[in-house]
């Protein structure tokens, strides 16, 4: 049975990408807006068990599927989980739990930063062949305009997030 406390930190962690998934900007070149729900999957990553995490992203993508406002940019409804940037979507399924989990019990940057650098290659593995099935591209002219633009910001958000989860994972039990 779910805690009050695990529910409301699951509520505050769909909240809090739901509003960093606002914060998207076009990059000329891909289909594929820079975003800085990385950030927000990794920090709920970071904070929550790997269960939680898990239940934490199939809520993210059920509210945007049922319409709400909550993808990139503030899009949603079905369609966006079968858009070029809908893989992506599907791997935070995947790629965070793992993340989570490999995380540890302890909180150490290091390790937080190491799982992130596990777990953002699965979506990224998810978000190539989304664009590969829905724009009939290439796997390499997928990796041109949807992995390698991202890569360097990728890595910068996945060192913040560790950071910041250490330090509230120091002060939030499970």
């Amino acid at each position: 049975m779910a805690s009050t406390r695990g529910l409301t930190k699951i509520a505050v962690c769909v909240a809090i990408i739901c509003v960093l998934a606002y914060l998207s900007f076009p990059i000329p070149f891909t289909t594929v807006p820079f975003t800085f729900l990385t950030l927000a999957m990794l920090l709920t990553a970071f904070v929550l068990t790997p269960a939680q995490t898990f239940v934490a992203m199939v809520v993210y993508l059920l509210l945007g599927a049922v319409g709400l406002p909550v993808f990139a940019g503030g899009s949603g409804g079905a369609g966006v989980l079968v858009s070029p940037s809908g893989g992506y979507l599907w791997g935070f399924i995947a790629g965070y739990p793992l993340c989570s989990q490999l995380k540890g019990k302890k909180p150490v940057l290091f390790r937080y930063f190491a799982a992130g650098l596990v777990s953002i290659p699965v979506s990224y593995f998810f978000g190539v062949l989304g664009l590969c099935l829905t724009t009939k591209i290439s796997v390499m002219q997928a990796v041109v305009v949807g992995v390698l633009p991202f890569i360097i910001g990728d890595v910068i958000k996945d060192l913040l997030a560790a950071y910041i989860g250490v330090q509230l994972r120091r002060i939030l039990p499970d």
